[in-house]
């Protein structure tokens, strides 16, 4: 089952944006810090999307739902960053990449994922 790794995953989301991440390894790419959050938000919502499929009726609601709580929980994050750390700040961009990242992870999931466990449930 996936609900503990999307838990595991959520936990080292918002420890890795709490803490000083200055030492690790850049890519020396324009806007690196958007790429990341991109991708972290879309890992995050499919394995989210993916670890609740089973406990979900309504798919495109529920899928929906899912979604908004891992943007709420990306804003809340980054309103934490303001208010309990001195070296990360609040960033609507990040916020915005964020959302970026689960609404693809959201469209991939409804489009191609969707698709896969309707076949498997179907046999």
């Amino acid at each position: 089952m996936l609900l503990p790794v999307a838990m595991f995953c959520t936990l080292m989301i918002g420890y890795l944006s709490l803490a000083d991440i200055s030492s690790l390894p850049n890519l020396n790419v324009k806007n690196e810090d958007k790429f990341y959050h991109v991708l972290a938000y879309f890992l995050l919502n499919t394995i989210w999307l993916i670890a609740l499929k089973p406990f979900t009726m309504k798919g495109f609601k529920s899928n929906l739902l899912i979604s908004l709580g891992i943007l709420t929980f990306g804003i809340v994050i980054e309103i934490f960053q303001e208010l309990l750390t001195e070296i990360r700040v609040f960033d609507y961009y990040d916020i915005l990449a964020n959302g970026i990242g689960i609404i693809l992870s959201f469209l991939c999931f409804q489009f191609f994922l969707k698709r896969i466990f309707e076949n498997i449930n179907s046999k």
